[in-house]
């Protein structure tokens, strides 16, 4: 352990965070508000453990709730105990689930082989059940799916509260009873004296409504089970019920996390809750520590709540509460004005022990929040534009926020700044299907399935598709508008060569083709965003294809017109600018756990953040109140204020840009009025736009912090470095882009014996007949789900069942090695150096087929779905051989080298060859690697990163002058 640098650490805590980080006995709740220092706490709490007990670190466990706490948390304990932070379980709720079912799979054998359900299949699945008659009531006529996504929801609200169908119908015919029998229920005056009340009435309907939703969930779940398939909830619910079932399963995790940490537990749900309960429930007194700020709590629409967070008090009489009260992040009249608002959650006397006022300790100046009144929304814009460039110009390198409540309002924000040439990064969710790119798209499919929509073939043509010369487009588009479609395909060669690949190509692969040969692969290949759209769209392909069964292009592009048609939205997830810009825009959910200097609330007024919410059309226990919705709201503006170190600046409109009258946020009034500064600007015109197109050195530069960006936050894996060294352009457009391929014979082929080998090392009995039947197992699953053209599916399939046999026997001795077994095992280190004069520490990681750790040596295999090779073949030293078998061998040992769970043991790193010979052989080579070779892999790594910083990944080709990757890169130069 690096003692020295928790002892750094350690001695700069205050009391209340020493006394949390020593205190690592029973249980204990840490109510830490806002620039607390939370992730510190926890881990040097951990280290502390480590330190004084004999627990190894894979027996504490640290649960938070996203993936960027993961990291946060990882990042911060690799810091101060090196590499036993990889040790260490850190886990969302769902990832520890996972996690759990997949190492013990033979307590869950009905999961084994089970897949989760995308949304078009979830979809597909309530629409099924709706069909039924007995479902009428939930297909409106003329609206037959005006209930799927409601219903969807329910289901999944359900579940992390963890009520089963029957809690949910016998909720109802409660409340439906209650309601019919209450005296308030009855009207005494009008007409309807002594009848049931309008709203009575109504509630009842809902109830009947939900007794019918109670079925569907019931025949949902059956379905699932039925067809082997989970969706993303059942995770949680899954591990609950083996609990209860399953009790050796239970003590054995119980036994195995000794130490239990929860981080923003606020915000966890009933299900998520119920799982820490039983996991601490072996001990009369468990070392579990809570960390939590109830003040914080936006995620109640999660199933969330103040209940939740309060429970382990009132379960373990002994827990210890520590406050921490000291924020290291804002001046006080920010901790004021905030404390003031959200004092207002709570009734005299209610929940003292939450209700923390924090005292800077921030070296920032003190002063008052700015309340910015404009006249309209455009004043108000130009005004924030302002204000954000004079901190630019001041500050450079300070940390600006732009925190708005909705993803409508953060598009808005972000095409504000983009127009005034102010750069910025954000991560939002746009539609598929109303994006630029997405239009085009489903504009190209539409002529395609319907030659006589001539308006689509043209706007194919406007937006720049088919390779086309300006001139040629325009005299093309004039042709259309006169009905001669027939003259402009013929102008236009590659249409038929499409036209021929609908009628033979398998569904996904043409959607590849086409993209590639009408020029639309190129067009989006400028702009990242516009690949995530792209790789959302074959996502979703994808989906419909497996869902609806089609077997031909044309079917599946009729399919996502259909759903198109059908569907409201289809978000992905795109990433705006690079994460190291100093400005940053996103909505205040977003910005949970991070801060910045300057903080600024744009559109501040009752209509943004009090909007309507919509109605349930379900009634399910602990349905929200409209009390409810102000605290929820309250607390969502008090975390979007507590992120500023310096200043926050709230701005509001007095009308919008469509005229309409709008109304202060009532919490600007609730604010602390001593640490509010009041400010009035005047009527301002619309700005102009600074920079109506982006340059080509513009869209290079953003390519290249995408690409940077890429590599700091995902890390490089062996694939991407196999990638640089065989074509640079290749690395971009694969490792960075990831612009979406059709699916080889070959990579299918490798799935399925990957998967195939990981069940075998999960079976208490290696035998050849389990191996057997492990493979067939996965060629059954490969047949069910493979995305390749009949023929070749068909061509696997029979290759991999008849050589099943074969492979077992010849693998019997290699499954029999006795030892610590890890299958498919994540790996991850850090490499450090200084590129451009910038020290960088980028992850470097690879997924390992199989270790075995006898105590003594470790095993490391890697399996290839090919015939053997010889050693010099592996090596890179024949002519038709590159070297990257033995690459991938050597940077794993650079991966396993560097970490502590195997350190002083010698490690053996060996291919296994698992397509059999003639004589029936899948043959085991192990190369030794020495220090040159591990050198030469790290002087590629280093060649790869300085290609990227120094800009040269946008211009390097390879020798190779045929290369499709090379020619993509030429054309879009």
């Amino acid at each position: 352990m690096k003692t020295s640098e928790f002892d750094v650490r350690y001695k700069k805590l205050n009391a209340e965070q020493r006394e949390a980080v020593n205190t690592i006995e029973g249980p204990v709740m840490v109510i830490a508000g806002p620039g607390t220092g939370k992730t510190t706490i926890l881990t040097l709490r951990i280290a502390n453990i480590l330190q004084k007990t004999d627990t190894p670190p894979s027996g504490i466990l640290a649960i938070t709730y996203t993936d960027a706490g993961v990291k946060a948390m990882r990042n911060q304990l690799l810091e101060v105990i090196g590499e036993r932070a990889h040790e260490v379980r850190i886990h969302t709720f769902h990832s520890f689930a996972a996690s759990i079912i997949g190492e013990l799979g033979e307590h869950f054998p009905h999961l084994q082989g089970a897949t989760q359900l995308s949304d078009v299949e979830i979809e597909s699945f309530i629409r099924d059940i709706l069909k039924d008659q007995a479902f009428g009531d939930l297909r409106p006529i003329g609206k037959p799916d005006f209930y799927i996504s409601s219903v969807i929801s329910a289901i999944s609200q359900a579940k992390r509260e963890a009520w089963t169908a029957e809690d949910v119908r016998a909720y109802a015919k409660k409340e439906e009873k209650k309601i019919s029998t209450e005296e308030s229920s009855i009207s005494t005056r009008g007409k309807s004296k002594g009848e049931l009340k309008a709203e009575a009435k109504k509630d009842i309907e809902k109830c009947k409504r939900t007794l019918l939703f109670a079925d569907v969930y019931t025949r949902y779940e059956a379905k699932k089970k039925e067809q082997q398939q989970m969706d993303y909830d059942d995770l949680i619910i899954e591990l609950l019920v083996a609990f209860k079932k399953d009790e050796l399963l239970l003590r054995l995790i119980q036994e195995r996390f000794l130490y239990i940490h929860v981080d923003e537990h606020q915000d966890t749900n009933d299900s998520q809750n119920l799982l820490i309960s039983m996991l601490a429930d072996f001990f009369e007194t468990p070392n579990v520590f809570i960390v939590g700020d109830e003040k914080q709590a936006i995620y109640r629409f999660q199933g969330a709540s103040v209940q939740n967070f309060l429970k382990f008090e009132h379960l373990w009489k002994d827990m210890k509460i520590v406050l921490l009260q000291k924020n290291y992040r804002s001046h006080q009249a920010i901790l004021d004005a905030s404390f003031a608002m959200i004092e207002k959650n709570y009734t005299d006397g209610e929940h003292t022990n939450l209700r923390v006022k924090l005292q800077s300790v921030a070296p920032h100046k003190k002063q008052p929040l700015s309340f910015v009144i404009a006249p309209d929304e455009t004043s108000l814009e130009s005004h924030l534009v302002e204000e954000i460039k004079k901190i630019a110009k001041k500050e450079p390198k300070a940390e600006v926020a732009i925190i708005v409540r909705r993803n409508r309002e953060l598009n808005q924000v972000l095409t504000l700044l983009e127009t005034q040439d102010i750069p910025v990064s954000s991560e939002r969710k746009i539609d598929v299907f109303s994006h630029p790119a997405g239009i085009l798209f489903f504009n190209l499919i539409e002529y395609l399935a319907d030659p006589t929509k001539r308006e689509a073939l043209a706007k194919t043509l406007v937006a720049g598709l088919w390779d086309l010369e300006f001139s040629e487009a325009i005299s093309h588009i004039q042709k259309l508008r006169s009905g001669n479609v027939g003259e402009v395909e013929k102008s236009i060669p590659v249409l038929r060569e499409i036209r021929k690949c609908l009628l033979e190509d398998a569904p996904v692969q043409f959607l590849i083709k086409l993209a590639e040969l009408s020029g639309y692969r190129t067009l989006v290949s400028h702009d990242p965003s516009f690949v995530e759209v792209w790789r959302g769209i074959v996502e979703l392909a994808e989906s419909v294809q497996k869902e609806s069964n089609v077997s031909s292009p044309l079917e599946l592009i009729t399919s996502l017109l259909l759903y198109r048609t059908s569907a409201e939205t289809r978000s992905v997830k795109v990433s705006v600018g690079v994460s190291d810009y100093p400005i940053r825009a996103m909505t205040a959910h977003g910005s949970k756990g991070l801060e910045f200097d300057y903080v600024f609330i744009p559109y501040a007024s009752e209509e943004s953040w009090m909007g309507r919410s919509r109605g349930s059309y379900f009634l399910l226990p602990k349905t929200k109140t409209e009390g409810d919705d102000v605290s929820d709201a309250r607390r969502l503006f008090y975390v979007a204020l507590t992120r500023a170190r310096k200043h926050v600046t709230i701005l509001f409109a007095e009308e919008e840009s469509g005229g309409r009258a709008l109304s202060p946020l009532r919490f600007i009034s609730e604010i602390d009025q001593k640490s509010v500064e009041r400010m009035v600007v005047e009527k301002k015109k619309t700005l102009e736009s600074e920079s109506l197109f982006v340059s080509k050195k513009g869209s290079h530069t953003k390519l290249q912090e995408y690409a940077k960006q890429a590599i700091l936050q995902k890390g490089l894996s062996v694939t991407a470095l196999n990638h640089f060294i065989n074509c640079p352009s290749e690395f971009l457009y694969q490792s960075i882009l990831k612009l979406p391929q059709a699916p080889a014979p070959s990579a299918e082929k490798g799935t399925v014996m990957h998967d195939a080998f990981s069940r075998v090392w999960k079976m208490k009995s290696r035998d050849q007949k389990n191996i057997e039947k492990s493979i067939l197992e996965a060629v059954a699953f490969f047949k069910a789900h493979s995305r390749l053209p009949l023929f070749e599916k068909e061509a696997v399939e029979a290759e991999l069942e008849e050589s099943a046999e074969v492979v077992a026997k010849a693998l019997a001795p290699h499954f029999a090695l006795q030892g610590k077994i890890f299958a498919e095992e994540w790996s991850e280190s850090v490499f450090e150096g200084i590129f451009q004069k910038e020290s960088l520490s980028v992850p470097i990681h690879g997924k390992l087929d199989a270790i075995i750790d006898t105590g003594k040596e470790v095993f490391v295999f890697d399996y290839k779905t090919r015939q053997a090779m010889s050693a010099a073949a592996i090596k890179g030293q024949t002519k038709s051989s590159d070297g990257s078998y033995f690459r991938q061998l050597v940077f794993y040992e650079l991966l396993l080298s560097r970490g502590h769970r195997f350190k002083g043991r010698p490690i053996t790193l060996s291919l296994v060859f698992v397509t059999p010979d003639q004589k029936g052989r899948c043959p085991t080579v192990t190369l030794s690697i020495v220090n040159a070779d591990i050198q030469k892999v790290r002087d590629e790594i280093e060649l790869l990163i300085e290609s990227v910083w120094s800009g040269k990944i946008l211009t390097e080709t390879c020798d190779d002058k045929k290369c499709e990757w090379c020619g993509l890169k030429r054309m879009s130069e």
